[in-house]
């Protein structure tokens, strides 16, 4: 890890605004639109690589790429922030999909520029400019990591699963994990400030959430806690989490439904920066009939926001993927909801998608985002939204069966403003 590549990035990185209208170099006017329509197209290549050891050891490989990969993978975004200047930060997840086949996959934010293309022009190609590597060199956490015994501690998808990403007013970086379910506290430059927080139980006062990938219900050596019966679901943890607008509250929202849950209800909790403890308050989420989880979770209002909803189809153009406009009702209520988009029909009236290649699926006037995880929301202005894929490097096929997925980013004109 180069000191330099955290160092210029943690300088850039601050400031950050969740509602800002994307940079246009070109200033050009801003054209009503009838119905939601792709305005930007963007895509990062599916083999773009950092710096790092190579990885991928216990990975099978898919879609024509096999391991080892040289250095490791910028992909699976799960979470993006804008930044300022027009670029991005985004997180990769875990890496490769499980806690068993990930632990030479360093997690990372990384920086990223975009030349959208759009009707007045642009080349849809997206750089990777740097990163900053999560880390635990104060041993904060109360498990063992694959890193335990080194100086830096680098954090591995073996460690956790970040799913979800919010910046605090300070600055601090904020992420969602799936295998406790755990917040985890960044400084900006990557170094974890305080210990896992574990998911308090709305239901049942003092008693936290767990998921069956909790490190602290596995082994015994050294392990703080007793084993707590798991009630989140695998892979079922943080996906999702907004913060209100004054930066004062987090909202992390589970992907699916409690174990013991006998209704399609994923909870929303309430999160207090300032104390660093969840308030009692809690929402109730319900799936459409269609879902069978969440994405990603973005306020633009203290109580009104959106959701990604999502079935697991990919390259299946009767696939379920939608982004639902919700409003928070009183603690321990569901949420009112209502469609807002379509992800699978938007109106693509110029041909943005760019040279179409054998086999592409929703590439034409009706454009679609057929990929079985779509992970990340950015409210850039109101009335419009950014939307990226989690491609699961290598293995997901969803915009051409006989290929692995780029990582593909899409912008969204509304046809009525959101605020």
């Amino acid at each position: 890890m180069r000191k330099i590549s955290l160092s210029l990035l943690a300088v850039s990185v601050f400031a950050l605004t969740a509602c800002n209208e994307s940079d246009d170099k070109t200033l050009q006017p801003i054209e009503s639109v009838t119905e939601p329509t792709l305005v930007s197209f963007a895509k990062l290549d599916v083999e773009t690589y950092a710096e790092g050891s190579d990885s991928g050891r216990d990975v099978r490989g898919a879609n024509g790429i096999f391991p080892p990969f040289s250095g490791q993978p910028v992909q699976g975004f799960s979470a993006a922030l804008k930044q300022p200047d027009g670029t991005y930060l985004v997180m990769s997840d875990n890496g490769f999909g499980s806690q068993d086949n990930s632990s030479d996959y360093l997690l990372r934010l990384h920086h990223l520029s975009s030349d959208f293309r759009t009707k007045a022009g642009g080349t849809a190609t997206v750089k990777h400019l740097s990163y900053i590597q999560l880390r635990d060199p104060n041993k904060l956490i109360p498990f063992e990591i694959v890193h335990q015994n080194t100086q830096e501690r680098l954090l591995t998808g073996a460690d956790f699963d970040p799913e979800s990403m919010q910046r605090a007013p300070n600055g601090d970086i904020w992420i969602g994990d799936e295998f406790g379910p755990y917040l985890l506290h960044f400084s900006a430059d990557g170094i974890l400030k305080s210990p896992p927080i574990a998911l308090a139980d709305p239901l049942e006062a003092g008693t936290e959430l767990r998921s069956p990938q909790n490190q602290l219900n596995k082994g015994t050596t050294g392990y703080i806690d007793g084993y707590i019966e798991p009630l989140v679901q695998r892979s079922g943890g943080f996906e999702g989490m907004a913060i209100s607008p004054n930066g004062r509250y987090l909202y992390p929202l589970l992907e699916k439904p409690l174990l013991n849950a006998t209704t399609p209800q994923l909870i929303i909790s309430e999160f207090d920066l300032e104390k660093k403890v969840y308030t009692g308050n809690f929402y109730y989420f319900e799936l459409a009939s269609k879902a069978s989880a969440i994405g990603d979770f973005q306020l633009f209002s203290a109580k009104e926001g959106v959701i990604i909803e999502r079935d697991d189809s990919e390259n299946n153009l009767g696939g379920y993927k939608k982004l639902i406009k919700v409003r928070l009702n009183q603690s321990g209520e569901s949420v009112a909801r209502e469609e807002l988009v379509n992800l699978m029909d938007l109106a693509n009236p110029d041909l943005l998608y760019g040279p179409v290649r054998p086999g592409d699926l929703a590439t034409g006037q009706r454009f679609g985002f057929p990929f079985q995880t779509i992970e990340d929301i950015i409210i850039e202005g109101p009335d419009l939204i950014t939307v990226l894929n989690d491609n699961n490097f290598p293995g997901s096929s969803g915009r051409n069966r006989n290929l692995a997925d780029d990582n593909e980013i899409i912008q969204i004109r509304l046809a009525q403003a959101l605020y």
